[in-house]
């Protein structure tokens, strides 16, 4: 079975490139039908895409990643009522907010490239969900104790 490439023209070209130091980007094209999928050029590997992180980023970060921490730990010893009606209802939106906060230093932190920082975002995401399970449950029957949504 012959091949109707010729390998050595084309290895020349290649020479070529790397010796003028201009290397062609990965083709995903075939060279032409029947060839079977594209092979990426010969070459350096493409460059990371990833965010490039500033100190004011990093430290962007870490205040989300802490006003998530106190938020939680201010909902957790939450000083007020909370049985039913508005009361609950404002303490499940603080509880949303964390959740969110939560979402967002994780996302934040990911394209920054901070895994401890988004290690404490998934932290922060899980506290919110204890805590709104906590009330959640007992009113949805799933709790041997059931609370009501809403006031007598």
């Amino acid at each position: 079975m012959t091949d109707p490439r010729n390998w050595d023209k084309e290895l020349a070209d290649i020479d070529k490139l790397m010796a003028a130091d201009r290397v062609p980007a990965v083709s995903s094209v075939p060279a032409k039908a029947g060839d079977g999928p594209g092979r990426p050029a010969p070459g350096r590997a493409p460059a990371t895409t990833g965010a490039v992180t500033r100190p004011r980023d990093t430290l962007g970060i870490w205040l989300r990643a802490l006003l998530g921490i106190l938020g939680a730990a201010a909902l957790a010893y939450w000083p007020y009522n909370k049985g039913c009606g508005g009361p609950l209802y404002l303490y499940l939106t603080g509880v949303a907010a964390i959740i969110g906060m939560g979402l967002y230093t994780m996302r934040y932190a990911w394209t920054h490239r901070r895994g401890v920082a988004h290690s404490v975002g998934l932290l922060v995401l899980l506290a919110g969900l204890v805590l709104a399970a906590a009330e959640i449950l007992p009113r949805t029957g799933y709790a041997a104790v059931s609370h009501p949504w809403t006031c007598p």
